[in-house]
């Protein structure tokens, strides 16, 4: 049974294995700091992001400025050809795009963006939602082919990612990349028309309920009735002109509509159907029967858009069947993949008796005895995109210091995910899934192929590699041994040794390999200097590509 009651207190280990799983670690000296609070509070300010720790001004002040590669080409012009444009993506901060060559539309920029969020962000339970959100309601840049939509998706990911679950799926299902990824777009059925039936399917299989989880093929088809017409409509102000060529415009921005046949304002275009007065009727009127109930498709009671209704049924009606989709789906995350029966159903009456409400579902589990049990500590393969992260954070100067530095000490992000394939060896393109059922996580992102690239990261990590881009040589991830890593000069290869496994804290590692290690890397007697600094890195790279670095 899943002991859901709140631990009163808690130790440096139980931070650290908080800060994890709930983020992207914390070092030891932050850790420290954190630990001598009460948990309850603690672990509340942390998923709220409340409190002087995690004032946004340092990281937004950044984010406007900083080009995470071609430093020296950063300014806000958005008419120089050769200038870092500070393209408004919906949402509170910028996209951040190299002008001259890697214009908006472009997946390696927007991933090297989201790898500094996660990096720098104080409120790093923000971003570890992103990463929960995207990877069960996986889209993929390929289909949609914008970068400025799949951001606002991740957008809408930070912003209504700890409300209520049923709103959560509506606003994803508005979405206009979901819209384009799983074709609600073309979802056209007025009259007798056969509704495309793709979104409604994996709504309810891979979003809300599960596989065979509570409703029928005849469900499917309801509710895809429910949502036709479904699209969204793009206004003048959504294109945006690239500043190095004028004539070229994309989309940035898309609002959603039911098209129904209503008026719409003359500058505003359908995504389907170009320039029009009014929207193509596309949407079913009338009833449909859903989950035995019968329900009027065209209203628009509660503020709700026609078929929004059906939609939040599956949270309404088959409430006990999503609670236990979603439960395991928390679980195999933040927890444990190695859940029983009965702790996934302690969970989900705790998500049913919470109204779907996800920020105290969080709150519950990441304060329970069950989450701090020893035997969850390291029971997960951590994600490649978390993995590296986690390690950048630990390794790489603070947003404080780094923003401070000439040049900063930012990672070259978008050297780092080389034309968005590095996270992609590693098991997980980051904003492109292969389909809509999106990653397996736990042991899922671990084989012999993927572990091959983590090493490839790891060096680029611990060994102070560089890439060249447009005749400068940049510092994949910037790091000072003797400031970032140590600020105390070791006097002994254990000293070394337990400082590099505070810091990158990984699982157990048996203590004859590390007395190995450090024996092969210091045959001889320790001296703090040059030599034993570049062997620093050499431990710390064999650390990262241990097993054991691969838990957390």
């Amino acid at each position: 049974m899943a002991n859901l009651s709140a631990i009163s207190t808690w130790t440096l280990a139980d931070v650290q294995h908080f800060a994890r799983r709930a983020g992207f670690g914390l070092n030891p000296t932050d850790a420290a700091a954190l630990q001598i609070q009460a948990p309850g509070t603690a672990i509340d300010a942390w998923i709220d992001g409340t409190g002087p720790v995690y004032d946004p001004t340092a990281f937004t002040a950044a984010l406007a400025t900083a080009d995470v590669v071609t430093e020296s080409q950063v300014n806000a012009s958005t008419t120089d050809p050769g200038a870092v444009n500070v393209a408004a993506v919906p949402g509170p901060h910028a996209f951040l795009v190299d002008t001259a060559n890697a214009w908006r539309n472009n997946l390696n920029t927007a991933q090297a963006y989201l790898a500094w969020r996660m990096q720098h962000n104080p409120h790093a339970f923000e971003e570890r939602m992103v990463l929960f959100w995207h990877n069960l309601f996986a889209t993929g840049w390929h289909k949609v082919n914008n970068a400025a939509l799949m951001l606002k998706q991740i957008q809408l990911f930070r912003s209504q990612g700890l409300g209520r679950f049923d709103d959560l799926l509506v606003a994803v299902s508005k979405d206009p990349a979901m819209c384009i990824w799983l074709d609600s777009v073309l979802n056209n059925a007025p009259g007798t028309s056969i509704p495309n039936e793709n979104y409604a399917r994996e709504a309810m299989e891979l979003y809300s309920l599960g596989a065979d989880n509570g409703y029928s093929q005849a469900d499917i088809t309801q509710l895809a009735l429910a949502l036709s017409g479904w699209s969204f409509t793009l206004a003048e102000a959504d294109y945006v002109p690239n500043p190095a060529s004028p004539s070229q415009r994309t989309v940035a921005d898309g609002h959603f509509r039911v098209y129904d046949g209503s008026a719409i304002a003359p500058d505003t275009r359908a995504w389907y159907g170009g320039t029009r007065t009014t929207l193509q009727n596309m949407h079913r009127t009338g009833t449909i029967s859903l989950f035995g109930q019968t329900l009027d498709i065209t209203t628009t009671a509660n503020g709700w858009a026609k078929g929004e209704n059906a939609l939040r049924s599956i949270v309404t009606v088959k409430g006990a069947n999503c609670a236990k989709f979603l439960a395991e789906r928390l679980l195999i995350h933040f927890v444990t993949a190695a859940f029983t029966t009965q702790d996934r159903d302690d969970v989900a009456t705790m998500i049913q008796a919470s109204g779907f409400d996800l920020r105290v579902v969080l709150k519950t589990l990441l304060k329970s005895q069950y989450f701090f049990d020893s035997a969850h500590r390291f029971a997960l393969a951590e994600g490649p995109v978390s993995w590296t992260v986690r390690a950048a954070r630990m390794l790489c100067p603070p947003l404080t210091v780094a923003a401070g530095q000439t040049p900063k000490g930012y990672p070259a992000w978008r050297l780092v995910t080389n034309n968005a394939t590095t996270f992609d060896q590693m098991g997980m393109k980051l904003l492109d899934a292969g389909g809509p059922n999106g990653w397996k996580e736990h042991t899922g992102w671990l084989n012999s192929n993927n572990m091959r690239y983590r090493t490839k990261a790891a060096a680029a990590l611990a060994l102070a590699e560089t890439r060249s881009s447009n005749g400068t040589t940049y510092a994949l991830f910037p790091t000072s041994v003797t400031a970032d890593w140590f600020p105390t000069a070791p006097a002994s290869t254990q000293a070394v040794y337990d400082r590099l496994v505070a810091l990158l804290q990984p699982g157990p590692i048996p203590t004859a390999v590390g007395t190995a290690w450090l024996a092969a890397l210091w045959p001889t007697s320790f001296v703090w200097d040059a030599a034993s600094q570049t062997k620093a890195r050499e431990l710390a790279f064999l650390i990262l590509c241990s097993p054991a670095g691969q838990l957390y």
